[in-house]
């Protein structure tokens, strides 16, 4: 065979190698300053224990995680504040329900902040108002929905109930690994997970209740942008480079005169 006809393939360059290289160092250093060596060794040890996340791009997975880090949220699975979610290669960045507690928290404006499963028989609903009536604790019965719930420090409320049957539309709609799951009858999506399925749900309904009638501050703004419900497809026209770290004493908003309730 010829020279110029013999194959050459590049060894992938890993994240180790990537987050060394100067201009990547040189980026992390000016981005994150002190913050700089936690993020690198974390980002490796995550890679390292992660097969699927070793083999997604270098530059997309330290974009990804550049997300967390700019919403001040640990990327720990285990702590459910926000994941990395590879598939084919493909990162895309998620924030887990504890973590929009947290986003919540750092306001200060919240008196009580809750997202609940329903179980048979624990509620009434009023279909016309929307309003819940608990009823009692059934801890061993079936689970028929999610609920989330706030309250301002100023008396505003609101709350969103979703039913099973609502939350299972949600997941088929904007997580094509999960409609894919159904359709090839596997367990690829944390949507067939039945350990990770109720925190999802939990998920869905608190960001939608937040989304609506929570305080949008810059810092909760940036987290319902970069935040990707679709495990698998990338964040489309939304650029990772855009994140910036958060200052924690950013000046709270003043929240606007609101009804004192509002029931969904």
């Amino acid at each position: 065979m010829a020279d110029n006809q013999v194959a050459t393939t590049q060894p992938k360059q890993t994240i180790g190698q990537f987050l060394g290289g100067a201009s990547t160092a040189r980026f992390l250093e000016q981005t994150l300053a002190e913050k700089k060596a936690e993020f690198v060794s974390n980002l490796i040890a995550m890679a390292d224990a992660d097969a699927n996340l070793a083999l997604c791009d270098p530059a997309a997975l330290m974009k990804c995680a550049m997300n967390a880090t700019s919403l001040n949220l640990p990327l720990n699975k285990n702590l459910g504040y926000a994941y990395i979610i590879p598939y084919k290669g493909v990162p895309s960045f998620q924030i887990g329900y504890k973590g929009l507690i947290q986003l919540a928290i750092r306001t200060g404006a919240y008196k009580f902040i809750n997202a609940t499963e329903i179980k048979e028989g624990e509620i009434k609903r009023n279909k016309i108002t929307g309003e819940l009536t608990f009823l009692g604790d059934n801890p061993e019965g079936k689970t028929i929905g999610y609920n989330a719930y706030l309250e301002l420090m100023n008396g505003f409320t609101a709350n969103l109930y979703m039913s099973e049957a609502e939350i299972e539309q949600h997941a088929i709609r904007f997580s094509k690994m999960y409609a894919s799951d159904i359709q090839y009858k596997s367990a690829k999506s944390k949507w067939s997970d039945p350990l990770a399925r109720p925190k999802m749900a939990l998920k869905t309904v608190l960001k939608a209740l937040l989304g609506t009638y929570g305080l949008m501050t810059t810092e909760f703004a940036k987290a319902m942008e970069v935040d990707n419900e679709q495990e698998h497809e990338p964040q489309g026209n939304r650029s990772f480079t855009d994140a910036v770290i958060v200052p924690q004493d950013e000046p709270k908003q003043q929240q606007p005169e609101q009804p004192k309730k509002i029931q969904i």
